[in-house]
């Protein structure tokens, strides 16, 4: 049994929108309230470093974010392309938006993406390459709970070929009242 991995790695975080021009509601996401030493990890600055670190070691051919703002996307997410992230797909009507990113020297973009309320749908080809990183799929990174997964060749449900497409759904829930969107 071959053990090279074949398959497509995908990360995905929801950014929580506070960002460098649009953090009305921030504040909702610590209670208790953070104590005034303690309120810089709310910081998009703060929470931009660590979401560059973790999507630096995990390395995903494709990385999903949900609440970008389109007024500062390029400023706010601009670590992605040092992290050799040249594809990026952004859904730019409205706020709390899905991007999707993706390094070209792994996966090819196949099809226009097709966008829908929150939801962002791309389809990619694995491209020819030597395995960079040896994730299972369902690996759970457990400092943040980002799902990761990659599929060796030769597990179960593998029968990929890089001729086949993967479709990746970007999609940001929403609750309340409003939950059934």
């Amino acid at each position: 049994m071959s053990s090279s991995v074949t398959g497509l790695s995908v990360l995905s975080y929801n950014v929580l929108l506070p960002n460098s021009q649009d953090g009305w509601w921030n504040y909702k996401m610590y209670l208790p309230p953070l104590s005034p030493e303690n309120e810089f990890v709310s910081t998009w600055e703060h929470r931009r470093s660590l979401l560059r670190e973790r999507i630096g070691l995990i390395d995903a051919d494709v990385v999903c974010f949900q609440e970008v703002s389109p007024l500062s996307f390029e400023q706010d997410f601009a670590f992605m392309a040092e992290e050799g992230y040249d594809g990026v797909e952004l859904f730019r009507k409205g706020r709390f938006r899905p991007a999707t990113f993706w390094k070209k020297d792994r996966v090819e973009l196949v099809a226009p993406a097709q966008h829908k309320d929150r939801t962002m749908l791309t389809a990619f080809r694995i491209l020819d390459r030597e395995p960079s990183n040896s994730h299972n799929l369902n690996d759970v990174d457990t400092s943040t709970n980002a799902k990761i997964g990659r599929r060796r060749h030769g597990e179960a449900g593998d029968n990929e070929k890089s001729s086949k497409n993967w479709h990746v759904l970007n999609c940001h829930l929403q609750a309340g009242k409003q939950g059934g969107r």
